[in-house]
């Protein structure tokens, strides 16, 4: 892993408010390296949520962390002791527990990489928010407190609220800011400004508060809605996944990469009918071997809320973070009007729109990713894992061209590990708002060249990807997105 800052900012552009005392505006955007990105992690309990955040916790240094909050959903609530029960809620425990096997790991990760929370201070983060019944947001929670303390912290940069499962904790937090500053003049620009801070990443609608309470009365706060994306990396993958891409998604691949010999906290990993019931969840019997027959044992099962972290991952440089409209390991997405909802890619294998290659097109590479990350947790010393090649071009990432002028850019890979390096050069053609594609002069080189086209019109842009990949086991990627944009 090459410690390079991450690419961020597509919210922050547009920012040059000042911001009252408690808010802070996002850094702008600048093609360097500011800081990493500012999250909070909401999240149910779900099986799937489970292993998202197994991991996120092998990925947390590309975070900075601010919160991991528990909350509800229409599928897992605890019942609040009185007229509502529990329903398939899967306790509280789980997660301090997860986090006492990463400190198991964190050792090693450190050896691999810089910037890894300490097992402390991700229980320092651990709050527990609304979560008696589906929709609850009608009471300030040690979980709502947090979120509300956090969206006013004097600090720069977007905030990235991930909802993996209801959004009731997070409408609450904003509830509590409404209520304590609605009526004041400072109402409106309070209100303005965290609109432009806050980014919510939402997972489905497992409760109404987005639409019943946040959508109403924050209606500039940008959402990127994953209404269907995910699917994609959850349960039915066998139905979306390209079958050439599913290997890395069954149980040989899944055993020898994860389930064996990678510590403690993958051992926690769920896959398919793999014999460990989820205690509290008597509705959940994915893990039944004698069911789910379309599925072999230890085949991947679900991790439909990664996509929401795996979005803001730009140490891979495909720079998705700066717009949801650019694509990356967390999918893409299409302007709406309250922010993005997720949206198609062509089908390289099959020539038609699909609305799940978004996701899937980058499964090999990602698993691939973390396979390693795993290997990482369990090899004290550098020299004996693999990690990531680096990918640069001469040229920079952001160019301007005319229609009719060629482009050529030139592209170099390193490895860290002293692999040997193979090199590709693609157009990602829907991520581009040019209408045409372009002709590559070469695409398995490091050197490529095209003319802009003719019809190409002033503000158009061209998305070329520059994948650099290691020989090392197993097979890591490094990429450079290059946009050039018609003059």
């Amino acid at each position: 892993m090459h410690r390079r800052s991450i690419v961020r900012g597509f919210v922050a552009a547009a920012l040059a408010l000042v911001l009252p005392v408690g808010l802070a505006a996002p850094a702008q955007a600048s093609g360097h390296h500011p800081a990493k990105p500012r999250i909070i992690v909401s999240q149910d309990g779900e099986v799937d949520d489970m292993d998202s955040f197994i991991r996120f916790l092998y990925y947390a240094n590309e975070f900075d962390i601010e919160g991991i909050v528990y909350s509800s959903s229409q599928f897992h609530y605890a019942g609040d002791g009185a007229s509502v029960p529990p329903f398939r809620w899967t306790g509280t425990e789980w997660l301090n527990h997860y986090i006492d096997l990463y400190a198991k790991v964190y050792p090693n990760l450190r050896k691999h990489a810089d910037g890894y929370p300490s097992p402390a201070k991700l229980r320092a983060l651990y709050k527990i928010g609304n979560i008696d019944n589906v929709g609850e947001m009608d009471k300030d929670t040690q979980g709502s407190a947090w979120i509300e303390k956090t969206i006013l912290e004097d600090k720069p940069g977007p905030l990235y609220i991930q909802s993996w499962g209801g959004l009731n904790t997070t409408a609450r937090a904003l509830k509590s800011i409404q209520e304590r500053y609605q009526g004041s003049r400072k109402w409106p620009r309070i209100q303005r400004e965290i609109s432009q801070k806050v980014v919510i990443y939402n997972i489905l609608n497992q409760d109404d508060t987005l639409n019943g309470y946040i959508k109403p009365n924050w209606p500039d706060l940008k959402i990127v809605d994953n209404q269907s994306q995910f699917w994609s990396f959850a349960y039915l993958w066998n139905r979306t996944v390209p079958t050439d891409y599913q290997y890395a998604l069954k149980a040989p691949y899944m055993e020898q990469n994860f389930l064996t010999g990678r510590g403690a906290l993958l051992e926690q990993y769920r896959t398919y009918r793999d014999g460990k019931p989820t205690p509290g969840d008597d509705q959940n019997n994915r893990w039944r071997p004698e069911q789910n027959l379309s599925y072999n044992v230890h085949d991947f099962i679900s991790e439909g809320d990664s996509p929401s972290f795996l979005y803001l991952l730009d140490f891979n440089g495909l720079r998705s973070s700066e717009d949801p409209t650019y694509g990356g390991w967390g999918g893409r997405f299409a302007p709406n009007a309250s922010g993005w909802i997720d949206t198609s890619d062509v089908n390289t294998f099959t020539g038609a729109a699909d609305r799940n290659f978004p996701q899937t097109r980058w499964v090999p590479d990602l698993q691939n990713d973390f396979a390693a990350r795993a290997a990482w947790g369990v090899t004290p010393h550098y020299r004996d894992a693999n990690h990531n090649p680096i990918a640069s071009v001469r040229e920079g990432v952001n160019r301007t061209a005319r229609a009719g002028q060629k482009v050529t850019l030139h592209g170099r890979g390193s490895d860290p590990d002293g692999d040997r390096l193979s090199y590709r050069w693609w157009e990602y053609t829907d991520a581009d708002t040019y209408g045409g594609t372009v002709t590559l002069s070469a695409t398995a080189a490091a050197t490529t060249s095209f003319t802009v086209p003719a019809d190409a019109q002033p503000g158009d842009t061209i998305h070329l990807i520059f994948e650099v990949t290691d020989d090392g086991t197993p097979a890591l990627k490094h990429y450079q997105r290059v946009i050039v944009t018609v003059k």
